[in-house]
């Protein structure tokens, strides 16, 4: 069950990564500006946050084939709504407006609708396999190691085939979200009657077990908003490097990111065994020196360096994020708080990318300090709320 839902996972997340590398150079390809992207990347976001926690619920109270199967249908059609404008505006059959409302409603509306089942329904299931704290870390840094090394393949796909031609990467996308589709109809079972909870109890974000986790979390996912969407645009105004070229280099820095998460997700994380506070906290410390080295005057290979350094730092936090809520809330309010941690992350992604677009408009420095301040906030969270200053103490779990 766990490697169906991994592979789930890494199919359809490739499929998101391979149209993220090469969004940048498309938009300047196409005639569209840097906001449009920016809207389309906020309104998946706006969809995460809405229907994370519902999502989660569902995977409790419908079951997780049929909450998969529909979501993955979503994310389909929206790879090949987004393929089909595309084509089209390459093609000149549509005005530029035209295809800007067909991007952000494939790639916003459509495919964000339907992310956001797959982190809640995949973390719900780790908690009900992983009975203790250590066992809960491990479980959530094996299912962000899925995520990043779709992240890896993904980028590197997506310049691989842009420099054969940039338009590869949409025409890949449905189909590795269909291997997906595939995987969930064919493998993952049906869940069996008595393990089905009628009304999974809806968890507030106010609630105090978590709420600190949601504050901790919310500027480490902004200041990785603004730097995801924005650094095709660094990499090719800062470098004076073409939108074509720019499709190589901007992928290696997501590569970067991606392996650099992973490094520390499948070898740091478990042999430190350090509690959920504590990957948190070192894990934010990280990631804020690193986005801060990005407004610097650095050469290429640098700037990707720091790229990479913040994937480290989201790889230590990460589990720390998941595992530490995770372990606040009972077996029923599973799948409300791992919809809320996801929503947390959409909620940022709300407000990052046409902010990050907007603010890079007029000053670059400025949208990657914006960044800085956001993550170095969430930083203090971890030190000085007081919810993170008690010891964590390993502590057997009621499975559900």
């Amino acid at each position: 069950m766990l490697s169906a839902i991994i592979a789930i996972v890494f199919f359809t997340y490739i499929g998101q990564f391979l149209l993220n590398a090469a969004i940048a150079p498309l938009a300047r390809a196409m005639g569209l500006a840097e906001w449009h992207m920016g809207a389309a990347l906020s309104l998946a976001a706006v969809m995460v946050t809405l229907l994370s926690q519902r999502w989660g619920r569902a995977s409790l109270s419908w079951g997780r084939k049929p909450v998969l199967v529909t979501a993955l249908l979503l994310a389909l059609t929206a790879g090949l709504l987004f393929a089909l404008t595309t084509y089209a505006r390459t093609n000149m059959w549509i005005p530029a407006g035209v295809a800007a409302a067909g991007i952000i409603l494939a790639r916003g509306g459509f495919f964000g609708a339907a992310v956001a089942a797959v982190p809640p329904t995949g973390q719900a299931l780790i908690a009900e396999l992983t009975p203790d704290e250590q066992s809960r870390v491990r479980g959530m840094a094996a299912f962000g190691s899925a995520f990043n090394i779709a992240a890896m393949v993904g980028a590197l796909l997506s310049g691989l085939l842009a420099a054969w031609w940039l338009m590869a990467p949409v025409y890949a996308t449905p189909i590795s979200v269909g291997i997906a589709l595939i995987i969930a109809v064919v493998v993952i079972p049906r869940t069996a009657p008595d393990k089905k909870i009628k009304q999974p109890p809806k968890l507030s974000p106010r609630d105090k077990r978590v709420q600190p986790y949601l504050f901790a979390g919310f500027g480490m996912f902004f200041a990785a908003g603004i730097i995801q969407i924005c650094i095709g645009f660094i990499i090719q105004d800062r470098f004076a490097i073409e939108p074509a070229e720019a499709v190589l280099p901007t992928g290696i820095a997501m590569l970067g990111q991606a392996v650099g998460a992973l490094f520390a997700q499948l070898v740091l994380v478990p042999r430190l065994a350090w509690p959920p506070r504590k990957l948190l906290r070192v894990g934010l410390v990280i990631v804020t020196l690193a986005v801060t080295s990005i407004a610097l005057p650095l050469p290429l290979w640098a700037t990707i360096v720091s790229v990479a350094v913040i994937g480290v730092g989201m790889g230590f936090a990460g589990p720390g994020y998941n595992a530490g809520a995770s372990l606040k809330v009972r077996p029923e309010e599973q799948g409300s708080v791992a919809g809320l941690l996801s929503a947390v992350g959409g909620l940022t992604w709300v407000f990052a990318p046409i902010t990050g677009t907007t603010i890079y408009g007029w000053s670059p420095t400025a949208a990657i300090l914006l960044g800085t301040i956001a993550v170095g906030t969430s930083a203090l969270v971890a030190w000085l709320h007081p919810e993170f200053k008690a010891d964590a103490r390993p502590r057997t779990l009621r499975k559900s």
